[in-house]
């Protein structure tokens, strides 16, 4: 009796935690989604409430007159997009032969995957600075404010996380399966294209959904190496610091604009993203 007393106790505690965390995430973003469709006038009254006196579609209709939203959005799109396909095709290359191969060398490249997630980004900002400017310097090839250069900086900080990500999936997957598809007449890359990605499928959309966060919310590398033509959305939001405290609205209308598109995602791809998160958890 007691035991289940315990047990009992343990599970609301739980349930409480989650609560909390809940909390904690979604109030300070459903104050913004209130605040976007509430005039500028009743964001700065000394009364705030949760739901508009007034409502409100005209913040939506001035973010993109005071900052360019959109051409910025339209700039993230293109570099996330394109660092999510980059890195799950390099990716998952690497991660299938990490997980199907044992060759020399196997082991420490592994770990040298390991160590880069703690070597923080800023420690590598001068240095691409200036490989970019050699590269401009010697073969005259722009890497700097252009869409493939961030791309090629993205892939690099996302590849080694989602690399071990999808080998930790594919590592679940017997090895008889390549086997037998051979044995069926499939040439090894057939095998991997026909068979193993498909059913490696959830470990590669949480590593897309990683990828694509990365490149969709990363400031510094991009501040520093592209202007407003390629600006990405994510520093196109700190053109708003220029502005008056009267577009406060404004501000909020283009922060919910940033957070469209990976809420998407995830709403989309959930299943996916837990089936590959807690398989390299689980994996014996």
């Amino acid at each position: 009796m007691r035991k289940r007393k315990y047990e009992i106790f343990k599970k609301i505690c739980f349930a409480l935690a989650i609560m909390l965390v809940i909390l904690i995430v979604l109030v300070p973003y459903m104050w913004m989604v209130s605040n976007s469709f509430k005039t500028n006038l009743e964001i700065q009254g000394m009364e705030p409430s949760w739901i508009p006196k007034t409502f409100t579609f005209e913040n939506y209709k001035r973010m993109n007159e005071l900052v360019p939203i959109w051409h910025y959005f339209k700039n993230s799109m293109i570099i996330s997009t394109g660092t999510m396909i980059l890195t799950l095709l390099l990716g998952t290359l690497a991660a299938y032969a990490l997980s199907r191969f044992k060759f020399k060398g196997r082991t420490p490249y592994i770990m040298t995957l390991f160590s880069t997630q703690v070597l923080p980004g800023i420690l590598f900002l001068i240095p691409y600075f200036v490989i970019f400017n050699w590269i401009f310097q010697t073969f005259g090839l722009k890497m700097t404010n252009t869409y493939y250069g961030l791309i090629i900086t993205y892939t690099q900080f996302s590849l080694p996380f989602a690399t071990l990500m999808i080998m930790n999936y594919l590592d679940s997957v017997p090895r008889e399966i390549d086997e037998q598809a051979m044995i069926d007449g499939c040439s090894r890359p057939e095998a991997l294209i026909r068979v193993i990605i498909p059913l490696a499928k959830p470990g590669i959309a949480a590593a897309g959904i990683y990828s694509f966060w990365m490149g969709w919310n990363e400031i510094l590398f991009a501040q520093i190496l592209t202007r407003e033509d390629v600006r990405p959305l994510a520093v196109g939001l700190l053109d708003f610091r220029q502005l008056t405290k009267s577009q406060w609205g404004s501000m909020m209308a283009a922060c919910i604009v940033t957070t469209i598109p990976v809420i998407i995602l995830f709403s989309i791809m959930s299943k996916e993203i837990v089936s590959g998160l807690t398989s390299g958890a689980t994996k014996g």
